[in-house]
């Protein structure tokens, strides 16, 4: 019979599991509303589960059995504390905490946990608050923190092209926390964030700056019943529809603005126009559905299909409980490091067993190894930044209809890749956002058909300057050529000719010249215009003067003023033009300035504006130097005026063309003064100022080329004719 008996007791010990055997490790478990089947009962169902498999596992903690103590933190973050601190005071030792739920909760409970060397690993808390070390050093999270959640908006934000933002948040808890972390996170990406504004009263104010600024990309931090207010002011000021895309933390429920508030001026109607199919939610998978298999051995799918077997819910909607896969791997991720802590204690001869809440050295290593974790959980890779934030693939959902959220993304934050469904995403108007009035801008430049006769006509009338020179050189030994100073008819012409370039050089802007030579090009116009003027009609007024000198000679002896002498004034009333201009030129060097004109809606698309500009010739003190160059030449006008009207009535023969230089003189003072006019009026009217200038000074050049040297040919053929 003891022999039976002894085989009896050998049978029963053999029925018992080899973990029943092995030495406990305690772990405290923080979960709201164990009894409710809408929050608790699914993630006690996956704690259960996870140490299940664990216990079953032989390659890890094979001398240990993961034992779990339940306790309702009912998300109060007091109550939450005293559970913790009336737990460690009662046998048996616990080796870390689990949770708890909430990011406020958490907040209280792991500042505590620290002054027992407890590890803490939350499955839900994402607020950025509790990456702080000083505060929470022994704290670590599967849950995907705000970090992951702002590299997959900011990958969204890239692929559509949006570069400029605006931020809305509560003013309580973590949530500015959270707003100034995405705030660095995309200025460091370069994404302009054009407003940051914390919630106050209905966040009227903050919307009406968004508006204000034309901010149609909007991320808002806070909890629903702010949420609540934000849309219903939003709703009221139209800042929604196809313009707008608002984004929110994937945590809210998928009907948070399904309720009825007394304090809300907006019906649930009004608010789901608000929202629908613009806006858009990050969270964490619920589970991988890459097919990968888990370090649990079994792949995310099949994970979630065992917990819906289990909890015989098939047609309940998980939603409600986003954390069944993060609260799993939680509790692997606590595993793997105290099975990697046991194996460097024992290279020491010592063991988990004798940690205690003095012990910093075994809570130490245990910090080590969870921060230098990685492995492949049921909601995907999992690893620590900064010793304590999981960075985590992000699912981006849209809400599109009444109760749910259509998943339109992933990002794989492993590979740093987004992947679109293009064709589950819904745009109001059939297109995504812009996020800006998209400016179109248009470079005017000269008409072609403008420019093309006018340049025509200035070589026509550098040609009519080079076939009268080649005649007075022809006939510079003809009586009646000779008597009108050939060398500064020479003059006269040279200045004509630069005149009819500057034309030219005047219409060549961006169509035909880059926009780097062009500064070069507007020097040149100015340039040119100036020194030609001077040598054309510095010939003229000094033509006239000798004819002045010699008639009003009050000694009445006969007076000679040669070419070479009169030439010698043209040249010094040049140098006066050319010290002007060089100093202009290294002092002040003239830039193409862009210059906008016209602004308006474009005719297609009515997010398009179109910006037109026109490249315009300036330096920083244009006026004053257009200032200096317009007065003297003014005096010289005003000189030759006088001579021309003191010269008016000489008509003799040998002085040929007194009248002539007379008649040229009123005719480029009453030109001058009105092209000098337009100048001052149209450089900003493209087409029609340089029709207005370059006809002017087509204009001026060519009648005074008319008035000097068409007598002179009309004589000479007349007389050939006669003789």
């Amino acid at each position: 019979m003891r022999l039976i008996g002894w085989f009896c007791a050998f049978l029963l010990l053999s029925w018992i599991p080899e973990y029943l055997c092995r030495n406990n490790l305690t772990v405290v478990c923080l979960i709201p509303h164990i009894s409710s089947l809408s929050v608790g009962k699914f993630l006690v169902t996956s704690v259960k589960a996870a140490g299940h498999d664990i216990n079953q596992a032989n390659n890890i903690l094979s001398n240990y059995s993961l034992q779990m103590e339940f306790y309702d933190s009912k998300t109060n973050g007091p109550l939450a504390t005293k559970l913790l601190i009336d737990s460690v005071f009662r046998q048996p030792q616990k080796i870390a905490v689990i949770g708890p739920l909430l990011s406020t909760t958490t907040e209280y409970v792991a500042s505590i946990s620290k002054y027992w060397n407890l590890v803490q690993i939350g499955y839900a808390s994402i607020t950025v608050a509790l990456d702080d070390r000083s505060i929470y050093p022994y704290y670590f999270r599967t849950a995907v923190t705000e970090k992951s959640f702002n590299a997959a908006r900011l990958a969204f934000f890239k692929h559509f092209q949006w570069n400029k933002i605006g931020i809305v948040h509560s003013s309580s808890g973590a949530y500015p926390k959270s707003a100034l972390l995405v705030l660095n996170e995309m200025t460091k990406a370069n994404v302009d964030v054009a407003v940051i504004e914390s919630i106050t009263g209905d966040g009227s104010f903050a919307l009406n700056s968004l508006k204000s600024k034309d901010v149609r990309i909007i991320m808002f931090f806070g909890g629903s019943n702010i949420a609540l207010k934000v849309m219903c002011s939003a709703y009221h000021l139209h800042i929604y529809g196809p313009k707008y895309s608002w984004w929110f933390q994937g945590w809210l429920h998928s009907t948070w603005w399904d309720v009825e508030s007394p304090n809300n001026n907006c019906t649930k109607e009004q608010l789901f126009e608000a929202i629908n199919n613009n806006t858009f939610y990050t969270k964490t998978p619920l589970y991988s559905t890459s097919g990968r298999i888990s370090i649990s051995g079994k792949a995310g799918t099949q994970y979630y299909q065992r917990l819906e077997n289990n909890l015989n819910q098939s047609n309940t909607s998980f939603s409600i409980s986003d954390s069944i896969g993060t609260i799993y791997d939680a509790v692997w991720s606590l595993a793997l490091g105290l099975n990697r802590t046991e194996q460097r204690l024992n290279m020491n001869k010592t063991s988990i067993t004798e940690f205690d809440y003095q012990n910093t050295f075994i809570r130490s290593v245990l910090v080590e190894k969870l921060s230098k974790l990685s492995f492949y959980g049921v909601t995907g890779y999992i690893s620590f930044l900064n010793g304590s934030s999981r960075l985590g693939d992000v699912t981006i959902s849209q809400q599109q209809v009444w109760d749910s959220r259509t998943a339109v993304a992933f990002y794989n934050i492993q590979k740093n890749t987004l992947e679109i469904n293009n064709a589950s995403l819904k745009w109001p108007e059939g297109t995504p956002p812009k996020d800006r009035l998209i400016i179109t801008v248009i470079i005017r430049t000269i008409a072609p058909e403008l420019f093309i006769p006018f340049a025509i006509v200035s070589c026509l009338g550098i040609l009519f300057s080079l076939a009268i020179m080649t005649y007075v050189a022809m006939k510079r030994h003809n009586r009646f050529i000779k008597m009108s100073s050939p060398n500064l008819n020479y003059c006269i012409l040279n200045g004509c000719i630069m005149c009819y370039l500057s034309v030219v050089f005047l219409g060549l802007d961006g169509r035909f010249i880059p926009a780097i030579q062009r500064q070069y090009m507007c020097t040149i116009q100015i340039w040119f215009l100036s020194l030609g003027f001077t040598i054309a009609f510095g010939a003229v007024t000094v033509k006239t003067w000798r004819i002045y000198r010699i008639f009003f000679n009050a000694s009445g002896l006969k007076l000679v003023v040669k070419d070479l002498r009169l030439i010698g004034y043209v040249v010094q009333i040049l140098a006066i033009d050319a010290v002007i201009l060089i100093l202009w030129a290294v002092i002040d060097p003239i830039k193409t300035t862009v210059v906008n004109t016209e602004k308006k809606l474009s005719n297609i698309n009515i997010e398009i504006i179109v910006q037109k500009q026109i490249q315009v010739c300036q330096s920083s003190h244009n006026t004053i130097w257009l200032a200096a160059i317009f007065s003297y030449k003014m005096l010289l006008l005003l000189w030759g005026v006088i001579l021309a009207w003191k010269t008016r009535k000489i008509d003799i023969d040998s002085l040929n063309d007194s009248r002539s230089l007379a008649m040229t003189i009123y005719n480029i003072f009453v030109l001058s003064c009105a092209g000098v006019t337009i100048n001052l009026v149209s450089h900003l009217i493209l087409d029609a100022g340089y029709a207005l200038k370059a006809g002017f000074i087509i204009l001026c050049t060519t009648t005074s080329m008319a008035l000097i040297f068409i007598p002179k040919v009309n004589n000479h053929i007349n007389k050939a004719f006669r003789q």
